[in-house]
C-alpha cells in the first residue's frame, strides 16, 4: 500500500520539465561474452554527462538520471542508435520514466506500452519512440487533475488519449476534439509528383490521388482506413502506428513497385547514409553483414562505402531490393 502511495506523490510531484528518464538493459539469456565490458562501457558514459549507474536485482546495468536530450547522447556512446548495430549480447534496450510509461526496445523497433504492460505504439528509431513518451507525459502532467497516469487515461479514455498523442486529435479544455487539419496540406509535408518514391509523411490520400493502384494494396495491408474520412488526416506513419504495421516495410514494398513501374532505381550509390536510416532502416542487418561501417557523416553516399569496405555494389544492393521486396530467398 504505501509502495503504491509513494509512486502516486511521485506522479503529482512530476512536472514536464523535470521529466527524467532511465536506460535498461536486458542481457541475452546464458550468453556472458561482451557483458561485462558493455557494463564498463555503460558506467564510462554515464559518469561523463553526470548520470547515475546501478546494477539491479538481476545484475541489469541501468543509468538514471537523464534529460531526453542525454538519451541519444547515451545511445549514441554506447553503439544502441541503430539496432542493426547492437553488441550481440543484448537483447532489449528499455528508456522507462518515474512515470508507468516505457519504451522496450528490440530488434525490429521499439514498442512503446503504458501501465503494466498495454500496448501504445511502434517506432522504428528511439528518437521516435522517446518523441512520443515525452508526448504522453507532458500531456498527462498538463491535464491530470490530481490523478495517476492509469486513472488519467481510463478517464480520458483509452483511444482519445492515444489518437492525442498520435497527433490525430487534441482535445480541447472543454472536451472538444479539434483536428491539427490536414497533414496533406501542412508546410512540411513532402509534395508527390507521379514518378516520386513514397515517404511515411505523406498523406493516404495523397498517395492515393498519385498512385491510385496503391489504395488496393494499402487495404490488402490491412488499412482499412483507406477511403473514409480519417485517411485525409493521416500520413502513412501514423496510419502504420494505429494498425500495430512496420511502416518502413509498408514503404519499402511500395517504393520497389514504383522502382518497377518507372523503371528508375530506388538505392544508387549517391544515395546517402541518411535516407537508409530514415526510410530503410530494415536494410542495416545487410550493411553489418557485409562489414560496411557506419560513417560519422550521414550524408555520406552508400557507393562510397562500399568502396571503402571492399563490397561489390551492384551485387549488394540486388540483396536490398531483395530485402524490400521480401523475396531473398530468391537470391
Amino acid at each position: 500500500m504505501w509502495i503504491q502511495e509513494i509512486g502516486y506523490i511521485k506522479e503529482l510531484l512530476m512536472t514536464a520539465d523535470n521529466l527524467t528518464f532511465a536506460l535498461e538493459i536486458d542481457f541475452i539469456p546464458d550468453l556472458q561474452e561482451g557483458r561485462d565490458d558493455f557494463k564498463k562501457k555503460m558506467k564510462s558514459v554515464a559518469e561523463k554527462i553526470d548520470g547515475s549507474y546501478t546494477l539491479d536485482q538481476k545484475s541489469r546495468p541501468i543509468i538514471s538520471g537523464l534529460t531526453k536530450e542525454d538519451i541519444e547522447k547515451v545511445l549514441t556512446e554506447l553503439g544502441l542508435l541503430a539496432f542493426g548495430m547492437w553488441p550481440s549480447c543484448i537483447l532489449t534496450c528499455s528508456v522507462t520514466t518515474a512515470l508507468p510509461m516505457r519504451a522496450v526496445g528490440m530488434s525490429d523497433g521499439w514498442d512503446i506500452y503504458t501501465g503494466k504492460k498495454t500496448f501504445f505504439a511502434f517506432a522504428q528509431f528511439p528518437a521516435d519512440a522517446l518523441s512520443i513518451m515525452v508526448k504522453a507525459c507532458t500531456y498527462y502532467l498538463d491535464h491530470e487533475n490530481y490523478q495517476s497516469l492509469e486513472e488519467f487515461i481510463d478517464s480520458m479514455g483509452y483511444e482519445a488519449f492515444r489518437d492525442t498523442v498520435l497527433g490525430n486529435t487534441m482535445s480541447d479544455m472543454n472536451g472538444n476534439e479539434n483536428y491539427y487539419g490536414s497533414s496533406w496540406v501542412m508546410p512540411n509535408v513532402p509534395p508527390l509528383n507521379e514518378g516520386d518514391f513514397v515517404r511515411p509523411e505523406h498523406n493516404i490520400m495523397q498517395v492515393i490521388e498519385v498512385y491510385p493502384e496503391m489504395g488496393q494494396f494499402l487495404m490488402e495491408y490491412g488499412m482499412s482506413c483507406v477511403g473514409c474520412f480519417v485517411s485525409y488526416d493521416e500520413n502513412l506513419w501514423q496510419a502504420a502506428q494505429t494498425h500495430g504495421m512496420d511502416v518502413f516495410e509498408l514503404i519499402g514494398e511500395i517504393n520497389e513497385y514504383l522502382s518497377d513501374k518507372f523503371q528508375k532505381p530506388l538505392l544508387t550509390e549517391n544515395t546517402p547514409m541518411e535516407e537508409i536510416l530514415t526510410l530503410y532502416p530494415q536494410l542495416l542487418p545487410l550493411f553489418q553483414n557485409e562489414k560496411i561501417q557506419m560513417p560519422s557523416e550521414m550524408a555520406t553516399p552508400i557507393g562510397e562505402l562500399c568502396k571503402e569496405a571492399n563490397v561489390d555494389f551492384t551485387s549488394f544492393i540486388q540483396k536490398c531490393d531483395a530485402r524490400l521486396r521480401g523475396d531473398e530467398n530468391n537470391l
